[in-house]
């Protein structure tokens, strides 16, 4: 069995690693319909859960916080299924003064919202001095309700949320998002917060891993390294959120509380995991830090794209790179100072690829970042 999941992992990873290639060759209409919407994407993640359950079961882990986060995998997955299962998404076409009870599906086909909304006005905010955008605002009533929804203030009436998404050329009508996922988001997020616990708890479980291997760090030489990593840490939070702050005039999507947060977590696990290489133990921190960057990312998204997972390129290859540095992770996998080593150096190309070659070759909604 452990070999089955195995292969089911390898082939998950290297799926979705194929498909941020063949999206930037096909473009994101066609992936999203022939491979992260298609049937057998969801069946093989179907089968590497089912596997990974057997094995997991036959493996009689009890260590309470392994437990908790692989159940946490679970409900993620079990959100997300149900997210593609019941949710359903589509546009809002608003022209100021004109109500309307619609929106438009992706298929282009017009359906009931539960209530009425009308663009009462549509405002395009600039940075100071600047013709950059720093946000976009539509007034709008739900029901005869006045409601101001702008990038990362959305609104939300009778189950269904509503995001700026677009506007016309003339400034004369908004187009918002919709999205209306009941049952996804409550059971992801859920997952999400057994997964930060987890996180944690490994850290600080007694009897755990790291624990266990912090203990056999010996020697006064690793003061010196936590004072560098510190220093390197703080010099690249200070140039990232330089780079995004309001001076630089950042897209009017980044103008949020979210951004330090999110950047200042997959800053510090990038460091780790660069760090592992030399130091066993940080792996463990490293993977909390990741994870926590990745999912707080995608709670960010759900707030200002309503969509909390996407598959754009770079939360694919988040997800492929907390994947790929999960395998060192777990005990059943022995590998030698020297093969550990040389895994954690191979393993950093997906980091590489994360930032760099999504950013330069892949492109997609996090090209910017």
């Amino acid at each position: 069995m452990k070999k089955t999941v195995v292969i089911l992992y390898i082939v998950v990873v290297a799926v979705m690693a194929a498909a941020t290639i063949v999206e930037n060759a096909q473009g994101t209409e066609f992936v999203a319909e022939n491979i992260y919407g298609a049937w057998w994407f969801s069946a093989l993640w179907a089968l590497l859960a089912a596997a990974g359950i057997f094995w997991f079961v036959k493996s009689k882990v009890r260590r309470p916080s392994i437990v908790v986060l692989h159940l946490s995998f679970l409900v993620i997955l079990a959100g997300a299924l149900l997210t593609h299962l019941t949710a359903v998404q589509g546009v809002v076409p608003l022209r100021r003064g004109i109500p309307t009870n619609e929106y438009l599906t992706r298929d282009m086909r017009l359906h009931h919202l539960p209530f009425t909304i009308s663009l009462e006005d549509f405002e395009i905010k600039y940075y100071d001095d600047s013709d950059d955008p720093s946000d976009y605002i539509s007034r709008v009533t739900i029901d005869g309700e006045p409601i101001t929804i702008s990038m990362n203030h959305i609104a939300s009436r009778s189950g269904i949320r509503l995001y700026q998404m677009d506007f016309d050329p003339d400034l004369q009508g908004s187009i918002l998002a919709m999205n209306s996922d009941p049952w996804g988001i409550p059971v992801t997020y859920c997952g999400y917060a057994l997964l930060f616990v987890a996180l944690l708890w490994i850290l600080i479980d007694p009897k755990g891993q790291f624990r266990s291997q912090l203990s056999e760090l010996r020697g006064r030489r690793y003061w010196l390294l936590s004072v560098l990593l510190l220093f390197v840490y703080a010099f690249l939070l200070y140039h990232f959120l330089g780079k995004y702050s309001s001076a630089n005039h950042p897209l009017p999507v980044l103008n949020s509380w979210l951004l330090p947060v999110h950047v200042s977590t997959i800053i510090m696990a990038y460091l780790l995991l660069f760090v592992a290489i030399f130091v066993r133990a940080m792996l463990y921190p490293a993977l909390a830090f990741l994870g926590y960057g990745i999912f707080i990312g995608a709670i960010w998204a759900n707030v200002s794209w309503g969509n909390y997972w996407s598959w754009d390129p770079k939360e694919t290859w988040a997800l492929i790179t907390f994947m790929v540095y999960a395998v060192p992770a777990h005990k059943s996998f022995h590998l030698s100072d020297r093969s550990f080593r040389l895994y954690m150096a191979l393993a950093f190309l997906t980091i590489l690829m994360t930032y760099f070659g999504v950013n330069y070759l892949l492109g997609g909604m996090h090209s910017y970042a």
